[in-house]
């Protein structure tokens, strides 16, 4: 019970306590930084006053709820420092950005901000921000523009404290171009009556929100800002400061009265033309309908020539559609035909129509034709299919092909590949038939050599069973062939059998150290020496069977490598693929043999088996990768295996 009581007590008082912060801000003054040169939003003036838009908006706020606020105006990159060391509440004007979202939190939008590029009149060779590559440019010190100057290589920057003393850089000439506020950059150049001097260059940039910031985390004094934000824009009050400092001050005065002038005599100038050309008209209108009478009558014969050739070439054309073998129908915008072939009729066994629409036609829904509408918006589609025409079954492939760009028509391309299909399964039923002739011929051969050694001491038996030493040899040797032929079975039943895989994303350095490591004795005795260019690469394919093709390809570079040398291994991402190259200075592949390194049971070793190099090539494809070899006989050998990244 006691409990209960203490438990009551603690949510009561829980409940009567202010959970808001704004009786906290009410009590306390409230210190705001902004910057002290950023007309029109935040300036001293001469007088030693501070003014500005985010000046009459914090005023404003602070008399709507009842606050009370001190404006300390500095430099720019010290009142975002100020407001990092909690000297001060708020910074009253920060551009939005994520780079800035990581150290602080944004009120609701004051205004929405873009940058733009100045220029000098006679600069010509600027018209966007690519073009700054090169040149000298001038920022306002953590001005977001500086930030976004950074997506362009080859920049010389020049920054100033605040943007009046950066745009003064620009009219002294000492830079190319200042990049910065818009409005900012036209209210200053306006009160100094060097409008005339500057031009702005390309698009506005970089529209962002223009906002209170307070320091991250501190949502009680931000959602005190955004309800005073709120309170003036209902009010009226908001409005009523936004056109004091940007409906009417910026108004470029200037440009009117010239684009004027130059109307004005753009206006005269086409009404004296106007007036020369009617008495000139006048004056020559009896010899200018006989001139136009001859150029007409032989447009006339010019236009009755070129209708002949039009059809001429139409007759053309429609040879040349019949005399195609591959089978076409054209659909116009509104998905009604407008031309086929005869081919196409023969494919499909069907009669067509012009003006049959394709929905009549029902291709998707007979013969399974599908990605007409897709291509309509104006991507390329291709299929196969086997479709049922006149009680045979035929291979067809077929292409949706949109004309010039969406919307214009579709093209439909037929191919019979009926036969091109037979012959094809009639190849790979030779060439499957070719390889298991030699696949045969390399596993009689393997294990026709351990048999002889076996039957040559079978043979001796009679002669020499009483012999102890030949006792000894006969055990030895028959074992010693039986497991050599063991050995040959289990790598060709590796080979054959299909490999199941179990990808995973891993890093390939990690791997390459294990194997390093394994063979590091061999190395030693042998005096190789290994060079390692690896970056952190992660691909995706099953870990132990790249490890196993690894340990295979750096295995034979050992053994190739006689009286010391060197492995150089390397790996890097190339688009969406892992690279490995491994490579090494040893004896090296004759040129004839390159072609033939992955096929079964082909070996340049002495006591090889020929069947590493095929199961590694076998590994790396079922991978989804790919391997290749480069090779100079006496001079060494590079291997390069690709594997998938996600």
């Amino acid at each position: 019970m006691k409990r209960k009581i203490i438990l009551l007590t603690i949510i009561l008082m829980l409940l009567t306590t202010p959970s808001s912060s704004s009786n906290y801000y009410q009590k306390k003054v409230i210190k705001i930084a902004g910057d002290n040169n950023y007309p029109p939003y935040e300036f001293v003036d001469e007088d030693g006053r501070y003014r500005g838009f985010n000046v009459d908006m914090m005023r404003a706020i602070a008399i709507e709820l009842g606050l009370e606020i001190e404006l300390i105006p500095m430099s720019w990159q010290e009142a975002m420092e100020a407001l990092e060391r909690r000297e001060v509440d708020a910074v009253q004007g920060m551009t939005r950005s994520k780079s800035r979202e990581e150290k602080f939190d944004f009120s609701l939008p004051l205004v929405i901000n873009s940058q733009a590029i100045f220029v000098l009149k006679e600069t010509n060779y600027i018209s966007s921000i690519e073009d700054l590559k090169g040149s000298r440019v001038s920022f306002q010190k953590g001005d977001i523009s500086y930030e976004l100057s950074q997506e362009v290589e080859g920049i010389e920057s020049y920054t100033r404290v605040n943007q009046e003393e950066a745009i003064d850089l620009l009219l002294e000439g000492k830079v190319d171009a200042f990049m910065g506020n818009r409005l900012t950059g036209i209210y200053y150049l306006q009160k100094e009556g060097n409008f005339d001097k500057v031009k702005i260059v390309g698009e506005p940039m970089h529209e962002t929100e223009y906002c209170v910031s307070v320091l991250k985390g501190n949502d009680q004094l931000l959602e005190l800002f955004n309800s005073g934000i709120e309170a003036i824009t209902k009010n009226g009050t908001y409005d009523k400061i936004y056109k004091k400092w940007f409906g009417e001050t910026f108004v470029d005065k200037t440009k009117f009265f010239k684009n004027l002038l130059y109307i004005s005599i753009a206006v005269l100038l086409v009404v004296s033309v106007v007036a020369f050309v009617n008495l000139y008209w006048n004056k020559n209108l009896k010899k200018k309908v006989e001139e136009r009478t001859v150029i007409l009558n032989t447009l006339n014969r010019e236009l009755e020539d070129q209708k002949q050739a039009i059809e001429k070439s139409n007759k053309l054309k429609g040879k040349i559609l019949e005399s195609i073998l591959s089978g076409i129908i054209v659909f116009d915008n509104y998905d009604k035909v407008i031309e086929y072939n005869k081919a196409a009729e023969r494919i499909l066994n069907r009669k067509l129509n012009i003006e049959e629409d394709w929905k009549s036609l029902n291709l998707e829904g007979v013969y399974g034709l599908k990605g007409y509408d897709i291509a309509k918006k104006g991507k390329l589609m291709t299929g196969n299919k086997e479709i049922s025409s006149k009680n045979k079954k035929l291979y067809i492939s077929y292409s949706f092909i949109p004309i010039n760009k969406s919307g214009e028509g579709i093209i439909l391309l037929i191919n019979d590949l009926t036969d091109m299909k037979k012959y094809q399964e009639m190849a790979s039923y030779n060439d499957k038939m070719q390889a298991l002739g030699q696949l045969s011929a390399g596993i009689a051969h393997e294990i026709r050599n351990p048999l002889t050694s076996i039957n040559t001491f079978i043979d001796l038996i009679p002669y020499k069973l009483e012999d102890e030493q030949f006792r000894k040899d006969l055990v030895t040797v028959t074992k010693k062939e039986i497991n050599r032929m063991n050995e040959l079975i289990t790598q060709l039943i590796d080979y054959t059998k299909p490999v199941i895989r179990q990808p995973t994303s891993f890093l390939v350095n990690e791997v390459i150290d294990e194997i390093l490591i394994l063979f590091s004795n061999q190395c030693r005795k042998k005096g190789i020496n290994t060079i390692k260019n690896m970056g952190k690469l992660s691909v995706f394919a099953d870990r132990n069977q790249i490890k196993q093709v690894l340990v295979n390809i750096i295995l034979n570079s050992i053994e190739s490598i006689e009286g010391g040398g060197e492995i150089h291994i390397s790996t890097y991402k190339n688009e969406n693929e892992g690279i490995i190259i491994i490579k090494d200075n040893g004896c090296g592949i004759p040129e004839e043999h390159i072609d033939r390194i992955f096929q079964p049971f082909f070996t340049l070793k002495p006591h090889g088996t020929g069947i590493g190099l095929a199961i590694t090539k076998k590994i790396v494809e079922e991978n989804k990768g790919n391997i290749s070899i480069e090779s100079h006989e006496n001079s060494g050998t590079s291997v390069t295996v690709s594997l998938p990244v996600l």
